[in-house]
C-alpha cells in the first residue's frame, strides 16, 4: 500500500514561518516584508515579533498568507530582551495561531519570564491549549544542548536551519541536535526560517533574508488549510532544493526532488544510505530500504551548492 509522506495533491507554498518587523527589532514594515517575500517566490509569512501578537490580515491577498504569530524569550537571569548579551542561555519559541485573530496581545514592558524547563513547558501547554504551531528556534545561538533542550515537552516542531543566525555566523544547521531530539521520543517536525531582522543591505555578509524557508503542502492558500497542513506535518525545510514527490510504499521510501548532488536516508539506528550522482551527475530520485527496526527516517537532498533540504522524521510503527 502506498503511503504519501508529502500529500500527492495540492500545492507547495514557500513560506517563512520565523520574522521580525518594526513591531519588534526588524527594520522592515509588515507591507515592506510582504513585498519583499513576495518578489522572491514566498507565498507565506508568519510575522513573529518577540513577546507581540498581531494580526496583519489586511496584507493577504489571492497570492499571500500573513500568519498570525509570535515569539517569546525566556532568558537566563530573567534578562530582558538584548541582542548584545552573548553571555547568557535562552530559550526562544515561536508561537503561530490557528486563526488569524490575535490571541495575545503583549508583555508588559520590562517583563521578563523565568528561565526554568518547568516554566518554559507550562508556558508551551498554555498554547498547545490553545491550538497553536510551536516551534523551538535557534538552539545554537541560544547556547542551549542537550542537557536544556532534552527537558523541553510539547513543541510541534525545531528549526533545523535559521537562516538569520547562520548569516551571522554561527553553525544553525541543527540537524544533529534534530535526531538527539528524535531519540529522545519527540515526535516533531523540522523547519526552515530566516529569523529575519533586515538590518544589513543586501550585498552585506549577514543579509538574512531568503537563505532558509519551508515549504508547506496544502490544499489552497488559506488559513485554515495552511494552518492544518503545519499541524499535520505536511512540510519540508529547505536552504534550496525542492522535494515534488515522498512516499513510502512496501518497506521503501522514495523521493523525488530537484537536481540534486547527494540523497541521504537518516534512520533512528546506526543504518544509514545515500545515493550520489556521478563525475558531473546530478540525480533527481532515490528509493530506500526501511525496516521495521529503524525506528524512524528522514530524507536530505543536497543541491550542486551543498544546500540541503530536509524532510520531517517518519515513525515507522506508524506506517508497516
Amino acid at each position: 500500500m502506498r503511503t504519501y509522506l508529502l500529500p500527492k495533491d495540492g500545492n507547495a507554498y514557500k513560506a517563512n514561518l520565523h520574522c521580525h518587523s518594526v513591531h519588534s527589532d526588524g527594520a522592515w514594515t509588515p507591507a515592506q516584508i510582504k513585498e519583499e517575500y513576495q518578489a522572491n517566490g514566498y507565498s507565506i509569512v508568519a510575522y513573529t515579533d518577540h513577546n507581540v501578537m498581531l494580526s496583519h490580515a489586511d496584507l493577504k491577498d489571492e497570492n499571500f498568507l500573513p500568519l498570525t504569530g509570535f515569539e517569546a524569550d525566556f532568558n537566563e537571569g530573567g534578562a530582558t530582551i538584548d541582542p548584545n548579551i552573548g553571555t547568557i542561555r535562552c530559550c526562544h519559541l515561536c508561537f503561530i495561531s490557528p486563526t488569524e485573530q490575535t490571541d495575545f496581545e503583549r508583555d508588559a514592558p520590562g517583563t521578563s519570564r523565568a528561565y526554568t524547563p518547568d516554566n518554559i513547558n507550562a508556558y508551551i501547554q498554555s498554547f498547545r491549549d490553545k491550538g497553536h504551531f510551536i516551534t523551538y528556534n535557534h538552539p545554537t545561538w541560544s547556547m542551549e544542548c542537550y542537557r536544556e533542550f532534552s527537558q523541553y515537552r510539547g513543541f510541534d516542531a525545531m528549526e533545523i536551519c535559521n537562516y538569520g543566525c547562520y548569516s551571522a555566523g554561527f553553525d544553525e544547521e541543527n540537524s544533529r541536535y534534530y535526531d538527539d531530539m528524535l531519540h529522545l521520543g519527540m515526535r516533531i517536525g523540522c523547519t526552515g526560517t530566516d529569523d529575519n531582522h533586515n538590518r544589513h543591505p543586501r550585498n552585506h555578509a549577514k543579509w538574512d533574508s531568503f537563505g532558509a524557508f519551508t515549504y508547506i503542502k496544502a490544499p489552497a492558500l488559506t488559513y485554515e488549510d495552511v494552518f492544518a497542513a503545519l499541524k499535520a506535518g505536511n512540510y519540508y525545510a529547505s536552504r534550496g532544493p525542492q522535494i515534488d514527490e515522498l512516499y513510502f510504499e512496501d518497506g521503501k521510501v522514495h523521493v523525488k526532488c530537484s537536481p540534486a548532488r547527494r540523497i541521504s536516508l537518516m534512520l533512528g539506528t546506526r543504518r544509514g544510505d545515500s545515493r550520489i550522482g556521478g563525475e558531473g551527475e546530478l540525480i533527481n530520485e532515490a528509493t530506500f530500504d526501511v525496516s521495521e527496526r529503524d525506528v524512524y527516517f528522514r530524507v536530505t537532498v543536497w543541491d550542486e551548492q551543498m544546500r540541503p533540504a530536509h524532510t520531517r522524521a517518519y515513525f515507522v510503527d506508524t506506517l508497516f
